[in-house]
């Protein structure tokens, strides 16, 4: 990169962080809330396109290239979301503090579902986040592809009714109500270690690292 691109860049990045934080100082005058979620949007935002994080490449790279760092990215990120949950559980159960568990059943529409998005990823080329990413990034294609994950989220909260009346659902499982709490943790952190020891394994075995 010459200097006088590398300026510009530089002049660009300058001004654009001070558009946002005066975007920021003026959401602040009409919601906090709002500004908080809007600082927390950017925030992840900017991760995600530094990290270049999403679920397709973790899924994806093991298998075409042997890379496993998105992968064992994606494990630690549910490890952590497991973790942070139960203590919001706990931390609401102690101060007696109503929350509402949103446990859907499976049925034939998951399964449906699950295989048309999967396909849906790897034409596109990203997941949910790496489309947004890459569509704020200014790549052409992937607003295209953002556009029919829109249509496709509208059409199945639209017809999951016709899918439930159609095929019925599996009873729901919800492993914290069998095992309880303590042992389900145990269960499922366990599970995470064994993935990530075998998503290493797997590169160690690719590249000898």
């Amino acid at each position: 990169m010459s200097n006088s691109t590398f300026h510009s860049q530089r002049k660009w990045n300058i001004g654009f962080m001070l558009f946002l934080t005066l975007l920021l100082t003026l959401l602040s005058q009409i919601s906090i809330r709002f500004t908080f979620i809007m600082a927390l949007g950017i925030s992840l935002g900017f991760v995600l396109q530094k990290s270049r994080f999403c679920l397709v490449s973790a899924l994806r790279d093991p298998i075409l290239i042997g890379m496993t760092q998105l992968t064992r990215a994606f494990i630690l990120l549910l490890g952590i979301s497991i973790l942070g949950f139960a203590l919001v559980y706990w931390g609401s159960s102690l101060r007696n503090i109503p929350l509402t568990l949103n446990v859907f059943p499976l049925g034939v529409h998951t399964v449906v579902g699950g295989l048309l998005f999967g396909i849906g990823m790897v034409l596109a080329g990203g997941c949910s986040s790496g489309i947004l990413m890459r569509s704020g990034e200014g790549f052409a294609m992937q607003w295209v592809a953002l556009f029919g994950l829109v249509v496709g989220a509208v059409m199945g909260d639209r017809s999951i009714i016709n899918w439930r009346n159609t095929f019925g659902e599996w009873p729901g499982i919800f492993l914290p109500d069998i095992l309880g709490w303590f042992p389900t943790l145990i269960l499922e952190i366990s599970i995470l270690l064994g993935l990530w020891q075998l998503a290493k394994w797997w590169q160690t075995k690719q590249f000898g690292e």
